[in-house]
């Protein structure tokens, strides 16, 4: 059996692919999870699937002859034992292709998708007597462990679900989504409040903090009627100065750039705008502190309330999440952004850093469209489609 490798973020896209490529009657022989590689942020996990087509078997009915017969035991078969793979067990049921086929041999069909129906059953009562076998304890942190989250939080959320997990998984996870929503607050309507407000964003390369910006101050300014200005102290992106200037031209707002703290309290104080946004380059752990600029930078600022918020993809895993919270944990952060929430459906890696560092959530961001992709942050909208594999 000539077996092809099919990728996808989920067993359903994977299967999907599979059935696709190969058709319904496809042969599974191995599905195993993988990694891209990378580590940090750039990290994707990925189910991997073997599968191929099915074998053609000669028949033992009144076709089969002495001749027939004498190829097949020509091919000697494979020692059984564990370390033997499905592939060379089929493999040995095969015909030497280097033989001539008797006269009038037929084939016998591939397995039908009716047959393939009851096998997938079977294992699905197979897996549904497994599920409950297991505590109620595991069964939770299961449907966490799938969502994103790790570690002590994920086994703090399961604690005490034995009663809920008893009575079905649609309890289960309800019950779970209001313990995380016990954790996470929420910060909507930043942009609306009144007086002088300063939002900068924070976080890591890549995370969308310039795209989260421009979609705030189209809002701003076109839905709330706000005067809105743009101060980059990003002057070390390639293009990231050049992109501020074509937004801020299409926006009709103005811009700014700071490359220290005193241009940037000149800019402030000078400023008649009801919405100062900030937009910040990234850094690593590794970063001297002197090279980070805004907390000297806040530390000045009297005209405006200010909000710092970390801009976390909804990809990242928790650990990952976690670890950025970390690195700016000087600014200081008073709230969250998750972004590209479209990108992966396992998002609880970004809500946990959001929970024990104790940011409450102020805006989602899905796909990059300005200004449309972006909502005030709601409980609800956080917990929707979370938990969403039976465990």
């Amino acid at each position: 059996m000539h077996y092809q490798t099919f990728r996808g973020v989920d067993m359903k896209e994977a299967l999907s692919r599979v059935k696709a490529s190969l058709g319904a009657d496809a042969v599974i022989e191995s599905t195993r999870h993988v990694s891209n590689g990378r580590a940090g942020g750039l990290q994707r996990d990925f189910v991997e699937v073997t599968a191929g087509t099915p074998l053609v078997e000669t028949p033992r009915g009144p076709f089969s002859s002495d001749v027939t017969r004498g190829v097949q035991s020509a091919t000697p078969a494979p020692a059984a034992g564990p370390s033997t793979s499905r592939a060379a067990r089929v493999s040995s049921k095969r015909l030497d292709t280097g033989a001539e086929r008797p006269a009038g041999l037929q084939c016998t069909p591939a397995p039908s998708t009716l047959e393939l129906d009851q096998e997938l059953r079977h294992l699905r009562a197979m897996v549904e007597e497994l599920q409950a076998t297991r505590r109620p304890k595991e069964r939770a942190l299961a449907l966490l462990h799938e969502a994103g989250f790790e570690g002590a939080i994920a086994r703090e959320l399961a604690t005490g679900s034995h009663r809920s997990a008893r009575q079905g998984s649609s309890f289960l996870r309800e019950w779970l989504n209001s313990r995380i929503g016990e954790r996470l607050a929420t910060s909507p309507g930043l942009i609306t409040r009144p007086g002088r407000q300063l939002i900068a964003c924070i976080g890591p390369s890549g995370a969308g903090k310039t795209t989260t910006l421009a979609k705030l101050a189209a809002r701003g300014k076109l839905e709330h009627g706000r005067s809105v200005g743009i101060l980059s102290l990003d002057t070390y992106r390639v293009g990231a100065v050049e992109q501020w200037q074509r937004y801020a031209q299409l926006l009709g707002v103005p811009f700014a750039i700071a490359r220290g703290v005193e241009d940037f309290e000149s800019t402030e104080k000078g400023s008649k705008c009801d919405l100062l946004l900030v937009d910040t380059p990234g850094r690593t752990a590794g970063d001297p502190k002197t090279s980070w600029l805004l907390p000297g930078c806040l530390k000045g600022v009297l005209r405006y309330e200010v909000h710092a918020l970390l801009v976390l993809p909804a990809w990242l895993r928790a650990r990952d999440a976690e670890q950025v919270a970390a690195v700016y944990s000087d600014a200081p952060a008073s709230g969250a952004i998750i972004t590209k929430v479209d990108e992966t459906m396992h998002r609880g890696g970004a809500l946990q850093a959001a929970i024990s560092s104790a940011l409450p959530l102020a805006y989602v961001c899905d796909v990059p469209r300005v200004p449309e992709d972006i909502r005030d942050a709601s409980l609800e909208s956080a917990l929707r489609g979370l938990l969403t594999v039976d465990a």
